[in-house]
């Protein structure tokens, strides 16, 4: 005996955005995660991830919990620069500021000894991701996409209300 579900087509686009969503925080915290491996104190060193658990000494598991933190606000602000762009990406996101960013985060934590300040991080993430979707652009189609940015940080920053 076979059994049918019957979902609307409405239920069934929001079921596929969750999926397709979901995908995209996990696809982005991987590619931090690259970049955090990649991250070196000097650019004449090999990196050693051991050498950045051993500079952070909080454990492996709050890093990683650390810089994945940092990805709803990554995918927020790209959905807000992707959609001021009707959907045109320059060139590969997670490649070129995910992977990036892990990295930075990763040096950073090398150089200071602890992560960036959750302002420093929404700076880096903001101008890094104006600067990926506006690399080909006009002044003012550059305008239009960090407005976009910035509308989605404020948004982002605000305190949910009661």
């Amino acid at each position: 005996m076979a059994i049918s579900i019957s979902i609307d087509s409405e239920a069934s686009a929001n079921i596929n955005y969750k999926e397709v969503n979901m995908r995209n925080h996990l696809i982005t915290a991987a590619f931090f995660m690259e970049g955090l491996h990649d991250a070196r104190p000097d650019h004449n060193v090999k990196p050693n991830y051991d050498v950045l658990i051993e500079t952070w000494g909080k454990g492996c598991i709050e890093l990683v919990d650390a810089l994945v933190g940092h990805v709803p606000l990554t995918v927020t602000l790209c959905e807000a620069a992707a959609a001021a762009c009707d959907g045109n990406y320059p060139g590969v996101f997670d490649y070129e500021v995910s992977s990036s960013f892990g990295k930075w985060f990763g040096e950073y934590i090398l150089e200071h000894g602890d992560e960036p300040s959750p302002d420093n991080a929404r700076t880096w993430l903001a101008s890094h991701i104006a600067a990926f979707f506006t690399q080909f652009m006009t002044e003012e189609e550059a305008r239009v996409v960090k407005i976009a940015i910035d509308d989605a940080l404020v948004l982002a920053n605000k305190p949910l209300s009661a």
